[in-house]
């Protein structure tokens, strides 16, 4: 009795121990180890969402370049009747720029030399009644510094935008202009006088350059710069 209760003990023990021989659902439920179960189970369900992920990431990328690959058939046009109406209203804006720097350039000359004339004319006048320089008082230095300012005044306003049929006039009247002032510096009598008929000259050109942009101001036009005294 005795070793026919121990057999089915020692047997119980080898199944634990050695695993569930029978083919039935309840020896491999009994059989298996939890934690297994649990790793095993855990290993499969991060391989599916591994896979899973890794299908909607090549759909998405195959998405993706599906769009880029997309064409357009046809080749491009370009309306020549809207290039043609885009140039001329860019050529009209860059006509009226120019224009209004030059306008400005012209109201600034015209501004200065209104100062720059009356200060000289004041000087030669009172040169030509005194005959002396010791005798003009400090006309002679209020008419240079009419002169330095004037051309300062004028230089800034020229710019490589402005249109050469006026810059080219006002060089020329700001370079004599330069060389008038540096003559009353020096005292000059005699030589004051091709000096003073330049600078005369230069003015009107400018004026006339200016007239396309400007109207002259009255009685600048009709004041000629005085003559010096002669030798």
């Amino acid at each position: 009795m005795r070793r026919a209760s121990a057999r089915p003990a020692f047997r119980a023990g080898l199944r634990n121990v050695g695993g569930c021989h029978s083919e039935t659902e309840e020896c491999h439920r009994s059989d298996a180890d939890p934690g297994r179960v649990g790793v095993l189970g855990g290993r499969r369900s991060a391989q599916g969402v591994t896979r899973a992920g890794v299908a909607v990431m090549v759909t998405a990328v195959v998405l993706v370049f599906a769009g880029c690959a997309t064409s357009v058939l046809g080749a491009p046009t370009v309306d020549s009747s809207q290039v043609s109406m885009y140039r001329s209203e860019q050529s009209a804006s860059t006509s009226a720029a120019r224009r209004g720097l030059a306008a400005t350039l012209c109201r600034q000359a015209m501004s200065s030399m209104v100062v720059m004339v009356r200060g000289y004319n004041t000087f030669v006048a009172r040169l030509n009644a005194v005959q002396s320089y010791d005798r003009v008082g400090d006309l002679d230095d209020r008419a240079r510094a009419s002169l330095i300012a004037g051309v300062d005044q004028i230089r800034a306003k020229v710019t490589d935008a402005v249109s050469a049929d006026v810059t080219g006039p006002v060089n020329a009247f700001l370079t004599s202009s330069g060389r008038l002032g540096d003559a009353i510096g020096r005292r000059e009598l005699v030589g004051l006088n091709p000096i003073s008929d330049t600078w005369t000259r230069d003015k009107q050109s400018v004026l006339a350059a200016c007239a396309t942009y400007l109207p002259t101001p009255p009685g600048l036009a009709s004041t000629p710069a005085g003559a010096a005294p002669p030798g």
